[in-house]
């Protein structure tokens, strides 16, 4: 059984199809692209999966559960983390506050008794979780900054190490290397490779740098007006006509 199942997946925003009919598996432990042409309905699937919109049709199962029953704290908890195309960081909170918020949801002591003082040992035992995922991903030097003031680049290295502290199966992120040089890009494929092997994630990611998606991905499925045109492996689905004929017109960069 597939880790992720979309089946028949339909979305509309208004008169606007977003999603028409989508289907796709992702195996546990792969490393699979979601790519398109702007407007493709790539990150929509995300918020479906998110569950931060309801679909007008199709199914979506997580470990064989309906996903389309669960609230989005509920898919949080059920292993389901995500990256944002906009940083969703709290910029005045320094870098280790921010990866206790991704922390938050297997707290066992209550709101009252955090603020009376207990849950004390629970949350220092979730502080050296933090400071210790910093310092295996090297961003330890980084945790009493301010986020606010650090590099964009950085930024989103930390927002990843933030989703890690959910102890994630599934991994989706959305644009990780957007507005990233090329040596930076380089570094987040080597970053996303990582943790992919150290933590056993599966990683589903929405990305338009064709140079990340070749470099990382064993596969590589393509939308275009909210249907799949093309799925395989990245060389394959690189030289689809298809997949060509959809980017005309799109600007693409290619390793």
């Amino acid at each position: 059984m597939a880790l992720l199942e979309v089946e028949e997946l339909t979305m509309r925003f208004g008169g606007v199809k977003a999603l028409d009919g989508l289907s796709f598996a992702v195996e546990e432990g792969q490393i699979v692209g979601l790519i398109g042409p702007n407007g493709a309905g790539k990150t929509t699937v995300f918020n479906l999966i998110s569950r931060f919109y309801d679909p007008v049709g199709g199914r979506i199962r997580f470990r064989g559960e309906d996903l389309l029953r669960l609230k989005p704290h509920q898919v949080l908890e059920r292993g389901i983390a995500r990256t944002f195309q906009n940083l969703g960081l709290f910029p005045y909170m320094t870098v280790l506050e921010n990866l206790l918020v991704g922390r938050h949801i297997h707290y066992k002591a209550g709101p009252w008794a955090l603020a009376l003082g207990l849950g004390r040992r629970e949350e220092r035992a979730f502080r050296a979780e933090a400071e210790g995922l910093l310092d295996r991903l090297g961003l330890g030097p980084l945790k009493g900054a301010v986020v606010a003031f650090l590099p964009y680049g950085t930024r989103k290295f930390i927002e990843l190490a933030r989703a890690l502290m959910t102890r994630p199966k599934l991994l989706l992120l959305d644009e990780p290397v957007a507005g990233m040089n090329a040596t930076e890009t380089q570094m987040m494929g080597e970053f996303i490779k990582r943790v992919r092997d150290e933590y056993g994630l599966t990683v589903l990611l929405v990305e338009h740098d064709m140079s990340l998606v070749m470099g990382i991905c064993e596969r590589v499925i393509a939308l275009n007006f909210g249907r799949k045109i093309a799925e395989g492996a990245p060389e394959e689905v690189q030289r689809d006509p298809a997949v060509i004929e959809a980017y005309l017109g799109e600007e693409v960069r290619v390793a």
